[in-house]
C-alpha cells in the first residue's frame, strides 16, 4: 500500500524492556502463588535473627566482655547488629539476583560524572570505615603517662602550625622560637600530626574514637528506623481505611512529641548512653518519613502497572516490593540521609552540652577545647573536630540529594 506523500511508514516500535522503567515492568513468570510465600530475603532475615539470638544468649551465659577482637558490646551494639541483619536480608540479598545486578549496574552507570555525589559517598565510606575500626578494636585515647594523669605532651600544635610555649607547660616536642617568655612559640611535628589536647590525648585518636556515633546513627537509621517508617507508610497508603487512620493517628501523636524530650526523660530515670538516644529517636523520629511514603504510595497504587499486576493475581507483598517501593525510593533516600545528619548533630550537641552520650565523641572534644581560659591559643582542639563534623554532615546531605536522582527509576527516560 502506497502513500501519496512518499513511501509507506513503518508502525512505531514498542518500547523494549530496557527502555521501560524498572517498576513498570511486570515479570509475568514471577507472578505466581510461590511468590506469595516470600523469598530468600525472608529466609535470610529469619536465619539472621536466630543466629543473632544464639550469639546473644551465648555471650550472656559466658559473661565475656568482648564479642569480636576488642569489641566490648553494650545494648547499642546489639541494636547495631539487628540493623545489620535487616540490611543484609532486605538490602544486600535482593542485589544478588539477575534483576538486582541489573539495578546495581544501572545505578553505577548513572553515578558516572556526578563527582559531588561520589566524593560525598567516599567521605562517608571513609568515616564509617574508621568508625568500624574504632568499634572493633576498642580504641581508647592514650595518655603519655601510664599512671593515667595528664601526659607531659599537652597542647602540642599540629604539624605546620605553632602554639604558645607556655600552654605546653614548657614541654614542647618540636622547635621553640622567640626570645621573650611570653612570645615563645612551640612548633608542631610529625610526632603528633594533629596535635594534642589539654590531657595529652592525641587528636588523631580523638577524631577516630569520635566517629563511632556516626556508625551507630547510620546503620541503625538505615536498618531499623527507616524500614519501620517505610513499612508504616506503605501499609497505610496501600490498604487505606481503618488501618490507615490508626497508623496515621499514631504518627500524629509521635510528631507532637520531640524525640529529644523522650531522651531527656530517659536520661533522668534510665541513664545516659548511645542506646537511649537511638531508642528515643527510633520511637519518635520517623513520622515525617512515614507521611512521605504514605503520600507517594497513595499516588502509585492507582497506576496502570499496579492495577495490571493486581488483576492477574499478583500478591500485595509482590506489588509493594516490585512496583511501589522502587517508585518511591527517590523520596525515601534524601529523607533518610537528612535524618542521619540530624541524629549525628543531635548526639554532638548533647555531648557538647555535657550529657556525654558517647565518650570522647566529636561534640565532647569540641567542648573540651572551648571551655578554657584562652581557647583561640589552642584552636586545633575544637576546630579540627568541628571541621570533621561539618564535613560529615555536609556529605550526608549532598549524598542524599545526589542519590535521589540516581535511584529514581523514572530517570532512565530523561
Amino acid at each position: 500500500m502506497t502513500n501519496a506523500d512518499g513511501p509507506p511508514k513503518a508502525p512505531p516500535t514498542p518500547p523494549t524492556t530496557e527502555e521501560k522503567a524498572a517498576f513498570e515492568e511486570i515479570e509475568w513468570e514471577h507472578v505466581s502463588p510461590a511468590d506469595r510465600t516470600g523469598g530468600p530475603e525472608r529466609t535470610v532475615f529469619a536465619f539472621g535473627l536466630v543466629l543473632l539470638a544464639a550469639v546473644y544468649l551465648y555471650h550472656r551465659s559466658t559473661g565475656e566482655l568482648y564479642l569480636v577482637l576488642s569489641w566490648a558490646v553494650g545494648p547499642e551494639d546489639w541494636l547495631l547488629l539487628l540493623a545489620v541483619v535487616v540490611g543484609v536480608a532486605f538490602g544486600l540479598v535482593p542485589r544478588v539476583g539477575k534483576r538486582g545486578r541489573r539495578e546495581v549496574k544501572r545505578v553505577a552507570q548513572r553515578l558516572r560524572g556526578r563527582w559531588l555525589t561520589l566524593v560525598s559517598l567516599g567521605v562517608l565510606a571513609g568515616v564509617l570505615a574508621i568508625a568500624l575500626y574504632a568499634v572493633l578494636s576498642g580504641l581508647q585515647p592514650r595518655l603519655t603517662m601510664e599512671t593515667g594523669n595528664p601526659g607531659p605532651d599537652r597542647f602540642q600544635p599540629p604539624v605546620g602550625f605553632d602554639g604558645p610555649y607556655m600552654s605546653t607547660r614548657t614541654d614542647c616536642v618540636g622547635t621553640v622560637t622567640g626570645e621573650a617568655v611570653g612570645e615563645r612559640r612551640c612548633h608542631g611535628t610529625w610526632t603528633y600530626p594533629l596535635g594534642t589536647d589539654r590531657w595529652g590525648y592525641k587528636m588523631t585518636d580523638l577524631l577516630i574514637i569520635g566517629s563511632r556515633p556516626v556508625l551507630y546513627a547510620t546503620v541503625v537509621t538505615i536498618g531499623v528506623i527507616v524500614p519501620l517508617a517505610t513499612l508504616v507508610g506503605v501499609v497505610a497508603g496501600y490498604y487505606g481505611g481503618l488501618l490507615d487512620d490508626l497508623l496515621m493517628s499514631y504518627v500524629d501523636v509521635q510528631l507532637s512529641v520531640p524525640a529529644i524530650v523522650l531522651y531527656l526523660i530517659a536520661y533522668l530515670f534510665v541513664g545516659n548512653s548511645m542506646f537511649v538516644l537511638l531508642v528515643a529517636f527510633g520511637l519518635l523520629s520517623w513520622g515525617g518519613i512515614a507521611r512521605i511514603v504514605r503520600s507517594e504510595t497513595l499516588q502509585r497504587r492507582e497506576e496502570g502497572y499496579v492495577r495490571s499486576a493486581r488483576v492477574i493475581g499478583a500478591s500485595n507483598p509482590y506489588i509493594l516490593r516490585r512496583h511501589v517501593l522502587p517508585n518511591i525510593t527517590n523520596s525515601i533516600v534524601p529523607a533518610t540521609f537528612h535524618l542521619i545528619a540530624v541524629l549525628v548533630l543531635t548526639e554532638a550537641a548533647l555531648s557538647f552540652l555535657g550529657f556525654h552520650v558517647s565518650f570522647q565523641s566529636w561534640g565532647m572534644t569540641i567542648a573540651e577545647g572551648l571551655f578554657r581560659d584562652h581557647p583561640l591559643e589552642v584552636w586545633w582542639n575544637s576546630t579540627t573536630p568541628a571541621l570533621v563534623l561539618m564535613a560529615t554532615v555536609a556529605a550526608f546531605k549532598l549524598a542524599g540529594d545526589g542519590l535521589r536522582d540516581v535511584l529514581d527509576p523514572r530517570g532512565d527516560h530523561e
